[in-house]
């Protein structure tokens, strides 16, 4: 059964991390890093609507666990809704998150890459990054430590990829994930010095658009 297309949009801030080093392989069409694949995003919404419900202050965030190349699929993969979601905004960031209203990745990851979802969870969500440094946390269960890369020498630097095919960011500032880690059942990992990226990102049923 296709996405049921909805009118929506968003503009968020947006992290992302995973097990792969910086960079992740998976943004050139490269094979993950240790050949499977754990990671994932969460966004802090700035603006937009789905439909006449006001998404502006609420923020989710997706776990998505892949035992090959994502390409191959069968992943299983959770949402989490920021317990501060009303429950119109609820159902509508969980359509958007799990793929049911379009939105390119969201819809390619829910309709034929992820075969395993967890029952969506509301918890506190915390996003407090600036300029790359920062800390994340999705209730008890996900946290991470955001920072600039740096040299050998201490020195930091702040190298970007732009994506004009991206599909969950069009230019994104790389990070190191100083440590990250979660912890939902099967969904479990922990990471140190990983790949990370914060950016400033623009979604509609139609994909990543900005």
């Amino acid at each position: 059964m296709g996405a049921i297309m909805e009118a929506w949009s968003f503009e968020a801030d947006y992290f992302t991390a995973c097990n792969c080093d910086w960079g992740c392989p998976c943004n050139f069409n490269a094979p993950p890093n240790g050949g499977s694949c754990r990671g994932w995003g969460v966004w802090q919404i700035r603006n937009g609507r789905f439909r006449d419900t006001e998404l502006a202050g609420t923020s989710f965030a997706v776990y998505y666990d892949f035992p090959g190349p994502i390409e191959n699929g069968n992943g299983a993969a959770c949402t989490y809704i920021g317990s501060s979601a009303g429950p119109e905004q609820r159902d509508a960031l969980d359509a958007i998150a799990c793929g049911k209203a379009g939105g390119g990745i969201f819809q390619l990851f829910g309709e034929q890459l992820v075969t395993s979802w967890l029952p969506t969870k509301f918890v506190p969500i915390e996003f407090k990054v600036v300029d790359g440094v920062g800390r994340i946390r999705i209730g008890d269960i996900g946290e991470a430590e955001s920072e600039l890369l740096s040299y050998p020498d201490g020195s930091t630097i702040r190298p970007t990829l732009v994506l004009p095919h991206g599909l969950e960011y069009k230019t994104g500032l790389m990070t190191n994930t100083r440590r990250w880690g979660w912890r939902d059942g099967r969904l479990s990992a922990s990471y140190e010095n990983r790949y990370g990226a914060v950016a400033r990102v623009k979604f509609s049923s139609e994909g990543c658009v900005g």
